[in-house]
């Protein structure tokens, strides 16, 4: 139960969890299970489906596998954004406070800003809001230029080649290949499916400038709505946590925040490492994975119990590029290849499947996408838990 202290702070029970993406939930649910009380604080009061966002934006997703209620996942949930981050504590644009008996940090991070001339006019695709927004922009436009390679560029052109065949697609990648963080096989594999569907690649380009019309790429202007792709970047410093150069938070080998005792961290604002140190990179499945372990270890630390540390690793990657066509690497099996790159969309939806039950049960597949429930051979019920979101400024 919620105790308020004075008029400006509140302890609650349990665990307080800051964001409700990927890690958040899957913190959430581990806490949840172990029958421990858990409070999800977040600016929109959504869960952002960010591995099914350029399927919307480009016309091969619904506009329901955008986003979710954090409703559907958590009983208790607070809508606000958090200032600052003490150990134990959040503070909220209006100075309110929330105490806890611990915290896990899971958000902190936005699309990267590159010091490019006009910048401001790339759209970017990163949250639910931003994939509605560029879903309806481009149906009404002629052409389209993605800036950047990566898993979402890729997934993006890929999608509008598909549901808006009358597009011209342009993809600029400043590097020689795309998806230059994944293993080669995959980076040809994109190559060979996005040339298949006539989307033009600029690899090894540079973008010189972003106008309202367009983005001018060695020199030559490449006219159409455009895109930044670009990859992300964490903010976790804005809460007054210790970071890297880069803005992850640095953690303990038990994903305890650096020098805190009830604050953990996890997902792409925090610093993942594997066992040999290698810095893991910012993903869905490390967030997953991340996020399951801190709600582990913080209940492990509420019932005094020694936490453990957390071996983490990217075990592969599954990506979607719409028109039942994708690329995966699970471990050492490769399927990128001309024939099998019909069976990775068949594991996004698993994959999909598998991340709503264990975060939300029965509830949460109420809001699988329309393909994903052709999978499911029962009726999802009507119901939800039915509580109403507090709202905190």
């Amino acid at each position: 139960m919620a105790t308020k202290n004075s008029a400006q702070s509140e302890q609650i029970d349990g665990v307080l969890i800051v964001g409700g993406g990927y890690a958040g939930l899957h913190a959430a649910a581990a806490v949840r299970h172990a029958g421990v009380p858990v409070t999800v604080v977040d600016r929109t009061g959504q869960h952002d489906h960010v591995t099914r966002l350029a399927a919307v934006a480009g016309g091969t997703g619904t506009v329901e596998d955008a986003s979710s209620p954090l409703q559907s996942f958590v009983e208790s949930v607070r809508v606000g954004t958090v200032t600052k981050i003490k150990d134990g504590s959040v503070t909220f644009t209006d100075g309110r406070t929330l105490q806890a008996q611990a915290v896990i940090v899971t958000a902190g991070s936005s699309p990267s800003s590159p010091e490019i001339e006009g910048i401001k006019h790339a759209h970017a695709l990163r949250s639910a809001e931003d994939a509605l927004k560029l879903r309806l922009l481009i149906k009404g436009a002629d052409s389209l230029v993605i800036i950047g390679g990566g898993a979402t560029g890729v997934q993006l052109a890929g999608a509008v080649a598909v549901a808006q065949s009358s597009i011209s697609v342009h993809l600029v990648e400043g590097s020689t290949r795309l998806l230059g963080a994944l293993p080669a096989d995959l980076g040809a594999g994109a190559q060979r499916i996005l040339e298949g569907r006539d989307v033009n690649l600029s690899l090894g380009a540079s973008v010189e400038k972003i106008t309202e019309s367009g983005a001018l790429v060695d020199g030559i202007l490449l006219e159409g709505l455009v895109v930044w792709a670009g990859g992300s970047e964490a903010l976790g410093d804005q809460f007054g946590l210790p970071t890297a150069e880069n803005g992850r938070i640095l953690l303990d080998p038990t994903l305890r925040v650096t020098g805190l005792k009830r604050t953990f961290a996890a997902g792409d604002t925090a610093l993942h490492r594997s066992s040999n140190g290698e810095v893991l990179p910012m993903s869905a499945q490390v967030a997953v994975r991340a996020g399951a372990a801190a709600g582990h270890n913080a209940v492990r630390l509420l019932k005094g119990e020694t936490l453990e540390p957390v071996d983490l690793r990217q075990l592969g990657w599954v990506l979607d590029l719409g028109g039942r066509r994708g690329l995966a690497q699970v471990g050492p099996v490769n399927l990128s290849h001309a024939g099998l790159d019909l069976i990775p969309p068949l594991l996004h939806e698993a994959i999909d499947l598998m991340g709503l039950l264990e975060t939300g049960g029965i509830t949460a597949l109420r809001f699988a996408s329309s393909s994903a429930k052709s999978l499911i051979p029962f009726r999802l019920p009507e119901w939800s838990f039915g509580q109403t979101a507090t709202r905190v400024s």
